[in-house]
């Protein structure tokens, strides 16, 4: 086993959306002893690369479920942004079911509507930490604004007119399952799109070609590695295509069902630094 992705939200960080101190020196130990060690995430290289200089890592990425992959320094190896027309065709199936979203770009992530991005982060930080209080909760959701992890626009068209823009995600929300499933729906229509999830209020929407399965693939073949030589460790629906391909799918102990079903060892929760707990043990089976 020779490469080792990790997701990170609900997987390599906690509750607290930190990296815990287990699982930072689990990773750094198993780089130093020639393991390589990819992050492969949904979230924007803003975002991955904060959570990660806290902790003290510095590895490889593949961002925004694989739209962007960067080298261990952070440079960026490739980028697979939507198409325009992808754009135009995606827009006008979330306007019309009038659900909330964001743009993840190469030029960071942007909102049109400051309290709806505001009240998505609460939900975010309430979900993966019910037990947290008010002032945490707030406290997680503007910290999002304060570090210019998100910025606000006012008209998303007058973003698209910037000539050196990459479109890589769309993540939509709503507390309306029924509208997300219609737009999930329409969504399929859509050709070479790729419509996934992390949570049960949102949508994942990427180039086909932008997943994480298909990056994992490109990033060992980069260094030489065969796939069946690869451990992908996750917890939801957009880890499926890296879990897929993995010659070791594991699934963290708070990963939805479908997930541990698909995985051949269930670590332990995001909160008890699951990700440590298997590396070790596949240290261990070595």
């Amino acid at each position: 086993m020779k490469l080792i992705a990790i997701d990170m939200d609900g997987t390599l960080v906690n509750k607290q959306l930190k990296v815990t101190k287990e699982n930072s020196e689990r990773i750094s130990s198993a780089v130093k002893d020639g393991h390589h060690v990819v992050i492969a995430t949904g979230r924007s290289y803003d975002e991955a690369r904060h959570a990660l200089e806290e902790a003290g890592l510095h590895l490889p990425l593949i961002c925004v479920n694989g739209a962007e992959m960067r080298s261990a320094e952070w440079d960026i190896l490739s980028s697979i942004p939507l198409t325009y027309s992808q754009y135009e065709e995606i827009k006008n199936i979330l306007d019309e079911e009038d659900i909330y979203y964001e743009l993840y770009t190469s030029k960071g992530t942007y909102t049109d509507n400051r309290e709806k991005a505001y009240e998505v982060m609460k939900d975010i930080v309430l979900t993966s930490n019910p037990e947290a209080t008010d002032d945490d909760v707030q406290k997680a959701a503007l910290r999002r604004f304060r570090l210019g992890l998100v910025s606000v626009v006012g008209d998303f068209e007058k973003l698209m007119e910037q000539s050196d823009l990459e479109v890589y995600k769309f993540l939509a929300f709503s507390s309306d399952t029924a509208k997300l499933q219609r737009a999930f729906q329409h969504l399929k229509g859509v050709e070479d799109l790729a419509v996934s999830s992390s949570a049960d209020n949102n949508l994942e929407i990427t180039n086909s070609e932008a997943q994480k399965g298909v990056a994992l693939k490109r990033y060992a073949e980069l260094k030489g590695i065969p796939l069946e030589n690869t451990m992908a460790i996750g917890d939801n629906y957009n880890d499926v295509s890296m879990l897929e391909i993995a010659g070791f799918p594991v699934a963290m102990g708070n990963a939805v069902d479908e997930i541990k079903e698909m995985s051949v060892f269930v670590t332990k929760e995001n909160d008890e630094s699951g990700v440590a707990f298997a590396i070790q043990k596949f240290l261990e089976n070595e």
